[in-house]
């Protein structure tokens, strides 16, 4: 094309194939070069310039060693699951046969209780031979903290449950509840009268208080107080109003001479509230911007933190300070976990896994170990006291112990 063209045009157009044919842009100030800059190069549908930073490599620092593996009296779940005051004993919540049958939510559940020493597993509360759970509940259980001499008393349960209502003006078929305080080792009740209690219960550190859900609105806490002899009857002490909907986890944070006794609870409005239970009124509260309602919660033996777990995120709730650090799993995991219980110490959060369980630092997310456990879904676990066991409950019934070694 070049040869068609003049002299003189050829020569201009040789010239410019060797030029730079960028054209030049305006000069621009310094404090406003690198905001212009990028603006005008980056797009919000550009990749980053840097990778965010996924899950660390886990490495592992503690290890599981099986000591035992323990079977129900029935092929039932193995749903809430404590050990009792001095890792004496494990306790769980359990279908009864009856309910197995009917699926109903409101059907009775069984408590089965075992030796976690030797593994035995201790007879119900009738002591009859057809009999597999004496005791029944609805819900959960709270077990009692050690108030006194345990040579007299073994590990002490609260269980509410619902029975059908007697009166005959009642055509509804509608329920009441029902709370019995019971002795698992010496097979005893030590209270037993309708209250329009549910759970999720706690004991206050001294055995004086129980809370509760109230039947009557689920937004409710009834603080009640329990006799501590058989003739005496079981009063309402204060009565919280202050949750917006269904409160779905208790606890009370130990006593303290400046602050007496005071009751934590969360509620599926998103908040998790601390109130003095001599007046009813609110001391400290946090908002939650969780989709999930809390479905663990646990406080320090000091006091000093809450941690809650709302479906994937979970929160650190420093009292003392009001600090909050919250974390999502599926930023500090490699794997996909679904969390099961805090250890009393506020250190670890075992989780289910695919393969089987894992444990992580609660307050950091760190990986710490895992186990590969085939079988039915896991259902339900706990720490003992110090952490260094870990029981496991099964969709069949079992309930397996580990000891946990930490490197």
């Amino acid at each position: 094309m070049a040869a068609d063209l003049p002299p003189r045009f050829t020569a201009d157009f040789e010239e410019s194939l060797g030029q730079n044919l960028e054209v030049p842009t305006p000069e621009i100030p310094s404090d406003q070069q690198s905001t212009t800059s990028s603006a005008r190069q980056r797009r919000w549908d550009d990749p980053p310039e840097d990778e965010p930073a996924g899950p660390p490599e886990n490495i592992t620092t503690m290890v599981f060693i099986k000591v035992g593996t323990m079977r129900s009296y029935l092929e039932t779940e193995v749903m809430q699951l404590s050990f009792t005051p001095g890792d004496s004993h494990l306790v769980a919540m359990a279908p009864r046969i009856v309910n197995t049958r009917t699926f109903s939510p409101e059907g009775a559940y069984g408590l089965l209780a075992w030796d976690a020493t030797t593994g035995q597993r201790l007879p119900g509360a009738t002591g009859t031979a057809g009999s597999s759970h004496g005791m029944r509940l609805n819900y959960g259980f709270a077990v009692k903290p050690v108030t006194g001499d345990t040579t007299t008393q073994g590990p002490v349960v609260a269980c509410p449950f619902l029975v059908p209502n007697p009166s005959p003006f009642d055509s509804n078929g509608s329920l009441m509840g029902r709370l019995e305080v019971y002795d698992i080792i010496r097979r005893e009740r030590q209270v037993k009268q309708d209250v329009p209690i549910r759970a999720p219960i706690a004991w206050s550190p001294d055995g004086a208080l129980l809370a509760g859900v109230s039947m009557l609105d689920s937004s409710r806490v009834m603080v009640l107080q329990v006799p501590r002899m058989r003739e005496s009857v079981i009063k309402v002490a204060m009565v919280s109003m202050n949750h917006q909907a269904e409160v779905t986890q208790l606890a009370f944070l130990p006593m303290r001479e400046e602050g007496g006794r005071a009751m934590v609870s969360a509620g599926k409005d998103g908040y998790v509230r601390v109130t003095n239970v001599a007046t009813g009124r609110t001391l400290k509260k946090i908002e939650i911007g969780a989709r999930a309602p809390a479905s663990i919660m646990r406080v320090s033996g000091d006091g000093r933190l809450v941690i809650t777990v709302w479906g994937r995120d979970v929160v650190l709730w420093f009292l003392d300070t009001g600090r909050v650090h919250n974390y999502n799993l599926d930023a500090v995991r490699v794997n996909e976990g679904w969390p099961l219980a805090v250890s009393p110490d506020c250190r670890y959060l075992a989780c289910r896994n695919e393969e089987g369980f894992d444990v992580m630092d609660v307050q950091t997310g760190k990986f710490r170990g895992e186990f590969a456990l085939t079988g039915p879904p896991i259902t339900a676990a706990a720490f003992n006291s110090r952490g260094t066991r870990l029981a496991i409950g099964d969709y069949n019934g079992l309930l397996h112990l580990y000891d946990v070694v930490t490197g």
